[in-house]
Order: C-alpha cells, then sequence, then structure tokens
C-alpha cells in the first residue's frame, strides 16, 4: 500500500473578535501562501512537504507541520508541454498529488490554461524529496477542446487489490476515474475508459479518494480562484465500490448533484477548498486552501463519528473495516456467521459509550461476551473507535 500523506497538524482555533462574532485564527506559522497543496511526509527524514499549484509546482517544507517555508520542488519542465498544451508557458503548473510506491515518489500534476481544456496530466518520479532527481514519466492522460472533459487535478488512489486509479476533472462534464498500471503509474492505453464519479452544475473539481470501509469521493463546489469572492466548498460522498455511485447521506447520486457539504467558509475563511486526507499517528486530518485576499493553507483534524466525516465530531481515528474471518453457522436470514472484532484499547465492551456501533447505517448492540457479535455475511462493517 502506498503513503499519500498529506499532513495536517494541531486543532484550528476559533477566538471571539467583536461582540458575538467568530473570527479564524490560523495557528499554522511561516509562509503560508498555497495553492491546491498536497503534503507528504518523507521517509527517510521525516520531513513535510507541500506541493501545490506554482512554477514548476511549488513546494514547502516543515518539521513540526506548523512552521512552513518555501522550497524548491526540484521539477524541471518536460519537453512535451509545447506540444500538448502549447499556450502553457512551460513553467506553470498546477494542483499536483504525491504518493510514494515501490521505494519512489510518483509525483503527477496539472498542464493547462485558465478556463480551457486542452491540458495533460503529467508524472515525474524520484527516488528522494531531500535531493530529488525527477524523471520525467511523460503524459498520463490528457483532454482536448473537443473533449467533454478537463484533464487537470490529479489524485492517485492504490487499492487494497493493489490497483491503482487515477481520479481528476474540473468543470465540464465533471469528475472522472481511470486505472493504471501499477508499473508505469500511467493508465494501460493513449484513449482508456474514463468512469463518470461526480457533476455539479456550478463547477465541480478537485477530486481526492479515500477507503475506510466505503469509498470516500471528496470533491470541490462552485467557483475558486477568485480571491475573498471564491464560492468554493468542500463536498464528501460515499460508495462501496472504486468506480460508484458515490452517495449523499439521502442517497443522492453525486452525478446528479447529490454531496455532504463539509464546509463554506466563513467571514475569515472565504472559498475553502481542494481538500486531501491525511492520517498522522492515528488520528485524520485535512488539508485545503481558503482565500483571506490571499490564498493560505489550512490544516485541521477531520472527525468520523457515524461513517461520514465532518469538522464538528469527536472521533479522530479513522474507521476501518473490521471483519476478521468468517465461521460456519447462521443466523436469522443468512447462510453464515461473519466474525467482528472491535478493539478498544483499555475500553470495556460493556461501558456505557461503547454499548452500540454503527454498521452502515444500522446500529447493532455490542456483545457482552468477547465482544463479538455474528451479523449477516457482505455487510460492510465500520469500526467506530473513540
Amino acid at each position: 500500500m502506498f503513503s499519500r500523506q498529506i499532513a495536517r497538524c494541531s486543532l484550528f482555533v476559533l477566538c471571539l473578535a467583536g461582540i458575538g462574532t467568530a473570527q479564524y485564527v490560523n495557528p499554522l506559522k511561516g509562509d503560508l501562501g498555497v495553492h491546491d497543496p498536497v503534503l507528504i511526509k518523507e521517509q527517510a527524514t521525516g520531513t513535510y512537504r507541500i506541493y501545490c499549484t506554482g512554477m514548476r509546482i511549488g513546494s514547502k517544507t516543515s518539521s513540526d507541520r506548523i512552521t512552513w517555508r518555501s522550497a524548491s520542488s526540484g521539477l524541471n519542465s518536460p519537453g512535451w508541454v509545447s506540444t500538448e498544451v502549447p499556450a502553457n508557458n512551460g513553467s506553470d503548473f498546477w494542483a499536483p498529488d504525491i504518493m510514494f510506491r515501490d521505494n519512489k515518489y510518483w509525483l503527477y500534476y496539472s498542464v493547462s490554461t485558465f478556463g480551457k481544456n486542452t491540458s495533460a496530466i503529467g508524472l515525474a518520479t524520484s527516488p528522494t524529496l531531500s535531493s530529488p532527481n525527477w524523471t520525467d514519466q511523460g503524459v498520463v492522460v490528457k483532454s482536448t477542446s473537443s473533449d467533454s472533459y478537463n484533464c487537470i487535478d490529479p489524485a492517485i488512489f492504490e487499492d487494497d487489490d493493489g490497483k491503482v486509479w487515477l481520479s481528476f476533472g474540473s468543470f465540464w462534464s465533471g469528475i472522472k476515474l481511470v486505472e493504471c498500471d501499477p508499473a508505469t503509474g500511467k493508465p494501460s492505453s493513449t484513449r482508456p475508459e474514463l468512469i463518470s464519479l461526480a457533476n455539479h452544475r456550478q463547477g465541480i473539481e478537485a477530486p481526492y479518494i479515500c477507503k475506510w470501509g466505503y469509498y470516500y469521493l471528496f470533491v470541490s463546489w462552485d467557483k475558486c480562484c477568485d480571491g475573498c469572492n471564491s464560492t468554493y466548498k468542500i463536498v464528501v460522498g460515499r460508495s462501496d465500490n472504486i468506480k460508484g455511485p458515490y452517495v449523499d447521506k439521502g442517497g443522492i447520486d453525486m452525478l446528479d448533484g447529490g454531496g455532504v457539504i463539509l464546509d463554506t467558509g466563513d467571514d475569515v475563511r472565504k472559498g475553502p477548498g481542494h481538500n486531501g486526507i491525511f492520517i498522522d499517528n492515528d488520528t485524520l486530518f485535512c488539508v485545503n486552501h481558503y482565500y483571506a485576499c490571499n490564498s493560505l493553507l489550512q490544516i485541521r483534524p477531520l472527525y468520523f463519528d457515524d461513517g461520514w466525516p465532518s469538522f464538528t465530531g469527536t472521533v479522530t481515528k479513522a474507521p476501518m473495516v473490521g471483519v476478521t474471518s468468517a465461521a460456519a453457522g447462521g443466523i436469522s436470514g443468512c447462510s453464515r456467521k461473519i466474525r467482528v472484532v472491535f478493539p478498544f484499547a483499555g475500553s470495556s465492551a460493556n461501558s456505557p459509550d461503547q454499548q452500540r456501533y454503527t454498521f452502515t447505517g444500522k446500529a447493532f448492540p455490542a456483545s457482552r461476551h468477547g465482544r463479538q457479535r455474528g451479523v449477516p455475511q457482505g455487510i460492510v462493517i465500520i469500526e467506530s473507535r473513540r
């Protein structure tokens, strides 16, 4: 499994300014100017590194996830840019994503021009990030003015079975998904099958897929890149299949405009969006940009109390599939019993707050015998840990 770690830091702080008006105070320090951030923790050094939209990809580093300073990504302009995206100046690259897999770093990035869908997603690899030696791997996918989609905002995901998937998309016909060859990090065909995942009439982009039992698709809705007039919003849906359908809490397909809105911003934070997810020391974090006229970095915990992410819960541990084995036998309406284990560190299964657990929206009582309980075969079991 790859390590795509988008680092987060401590709790964001709200303070009161004026009479009854909450004002956001960013706890991060240093150079926080950033757009479309993704963050990874370097394996060898433990350094946190942000990659973002900028000249040949912007970059920042931190030793503590709080204080940030600008750095060079070390990426050079590949020769194919002038052919595939002639209007690009050869160095203005957007919205990267990065992962560590097979002992190297895979950096995906967008080459485009504003408002156009003649675009390409490029790929470069390097064995290190401290002194990167990026090798251009060429174009991953591309789009032209005759296509109904736009190849920007890449997000790479490796599933439990080893399959690698790339989601991407901005406006036009929405978010797309394509399977990639794990050996190359690119589709096997030059015109691969594109799977539609989500759309939104007022604009949608910046996909990011995670898996905790369900597959979760994060996107950004509405208008980006207009300073304090930006109307970006962070939105999520979930599915039991990587290919969808992704739905919201009401069961509305994200292709039909469904989605759970997680953050619309406030008087200080305008247009929060282009988010990614990172698990650090068993705690979930979300990283995104927002506007305070300038575009700034935000890192905060993401909670997960009921099978849905939010910024207002209490559980920061990622949910997990809880099936450990299958045993012979059965319960009413089922051919056999699935055995489920709930590991609550230092907590009894009979504690008041551990009496019930959520299974895909249905509450089942906890067992009083060894914290195990039979449930119907095939149900997705999400572990809720405190």
